[in-house]
Order: C-alpha cells, then sequence, then structure tokens
C-alpha cells in the first residue's frame, strides 16, 4: 500500500526485518516506537517522526498485514505485539516510549504487559474503543457490512465517519484512499482483534506512565480511562478529527513532549 502522498517519512532509513518494514533515525532517550493504526502504515506518523527525530531515536514501523510488512503470524493484538517485540529486540532499542494510534495504541498497551523490558511509557493517540462491551456492539454493527456485496462501501462510510468537516480536505481524500486499500481480509481480521482484546484488564494492571490524546471526538471518556487506571494523563486535541497527528501536528506533539519531560522514569533503559 502507498503511503499518504505528502506524508513520507523523510530522513528515515528504510529497511525490512524479519518481514517487518520500518523507518528508523536520529539519537537520543527516550526512543519512540511508533504503531499506527486500523487500515494504516508508518506514514500516519510521519509529522511526530521528523519532529522528534531531532532529539531522539525513533522507530515507525509497519504492523503485520500493513504497508510493506508481511502477513500477521495471527489475527490478534497479542500476536501483533509480539512480532513488534521482536523487531525491537533485534534493534536493540531497550526501555522506550510505544506513540499508537487507534489499533496501535492496543498493541502498545500488549506491548506494555509482554515486553517490560521495550516499554518505559504507553501514549494513545486516538485509541479505539477500549470497553470490551462497546465492542461487542460495534463489531455487530461494522462486520456485516464489511464482510457483504458491497464490503467497499461499507469500508468507505466506516472511514468518512472519522473526519470533523474541518479537516483538511486533501489529506482526508488521501487517507480515505490509502485505508480502503488495503485487503479486506486484514480489515475485518483487524476489527475483530480489537474487539476480542481485554485492554481494561491491562490498563489496570500497568505501572509505565499513560499518555492519552484524545480528538475533538474522543472514544473512551475520561471518567472511563481514570476508573481503569487513576495515573493516566488524558488530554485532547482542538478542531481535529481521528487523524490528529497528521491534522494538528502543532498540538500533538508538544504534548507528547510534556508527557515526556514530566515523567522522568521514561527514560530509564
Amino acid at each position: 500500500m502507498a503511503a499518504i502522498e505528502g506524508q513520507d517519512i523523510s530522513g528515515g532509513t528504510g529497511a525490512i526485518t524479519a518481514g517487518l518494514a520500518f523507518d528508523s533515525a536520529g539519537e537520543g532517550s527516550p526512543h519512540l516506537l511508533f504503531l499506527h493504526g486500523w487500515c494504516g502504515d508508518r506514514s500516519f506518523f510521519a509529522p511526530q517522526f521528523d519532529h522528534f527525530s531531532a532529539a531522539h531515536r525513533v522507530v515507525s514501523v509497519d504492523l503485520p498485514g500493513h504497508g510493506k510488512s508481511r502477513a500477521p503470524t495471527a489475527n490478534t493484538i497479542e500476536a501483533l505485539a509480539a512480532d513488534v517485540a521482536a523487531l525491537g529486540r533485534d534493534l536493540g532499542l531497550g526501555r522506550g516510549a510505544m506513540v499508537g494510534h487507534s489499533l496501535g495504541a492496543m498493541v502498545g498497551l500488549a506491548l506494555a504487559q509482554q515486553a517490560p523490558d521495550l516499554v518505559s511509557a504507553v501514549i494513545m493517540v486516538d485509541p479505539p474503543p477500549l470497553s470490551q462491551e462497546v465492542w461487542r456492539g460495534f463489531a455487530g454493527e461494522l462486520l456485516p457490512g464489511f464482510q457483504g456485496p458491497d464490503s467497499a462501501t461499507a469500508r468507505r462510510k466506516f472511514v468518512e465517519q472519522m473526519f470533523l468537516p474541518t479537516d483538511d480536505a486533501q489529506r482526508r481524500a488521501q487517507i480515505i484512499k490509502s485505508m480502503c486499500a488495503v485487503p479486506n481480509d486484514i480489515a475485518i481480521a483487524m476489527v475483530r482483534a480489537m474487539a476480542a482484546f481485554d485492554a481494561v484488564a491491562i490498563l489496570r494492571n500497568c505501572e509505565v506512565p499513560i499518555l492519552t490524546i484524545a480528538s475533538a471526538v474522543p472514544t473512551n471518556g475520561s471518567a472511563f480511562l481514570l476508573e481503569a487506571n487513576a495515573k493516566i494523563i488524558t488530554g485532547q486535541t482542538v478542531g481535529a478529527g481521528h487523524f490528529l497527528q497528521l491534522e494538528v501536528p502543532e498540538q500533538v506533539n508538544p504534548m507528547i513532549e510534556r508527557f515526556l519531560s514530566v515523567n522522568p522514569e521514561t527514560y530509564s533503559r
């Protein structure tokens, strides 16, 4: 799948290790590992990759089944996280901040549970619903359309509702085209994976600092998040839909920077 036009990562060294495509650049602690969302690819974090590479080591990966990476070993969040953990160890990353958008936020949480040797903080950028109860209804609404005779239309409509009317029209068209190009079997499998993932259980037991940055229309309320983890830090952007990291990086990047600066434990190796 082609990257979003105009959002290519600049200055990165592209590579493929164990079948996972990634870009790497910069030096400095903590490193940031960027994990894109459902039907995305590593270009969806291009503004953050370029910004943070000035002072940090940054790695942005195409999750299995996306971009230029190989197919998943299994269609679960846990399996995606295991593949990313293997890549992190191959690269000798040590402990750093997992920065995940949408689906990638769940992968970041799974990494915190599976691979504490790699995770010093989790930053969730507009995560999907984290309640399994919500997903039971949500997946039940989405999957019949995705599996039906006009799956392309159903998927396009789902992606279109992720934007605000004020979001950049050209970027919106590029994102929709890119996301709808992902094979339908991957799109369906990843919806099922998100629905099956018990994010709340991990949040309740997570010991590393967590930041969540919501869009103007958050899918998880602050009360729900704080009930799951009283130490979670919540933030919200102004005037941006689901792809806030692309739409308003001037809001997202300073929040990440401040979070890292006030949580010195994120710098532990």
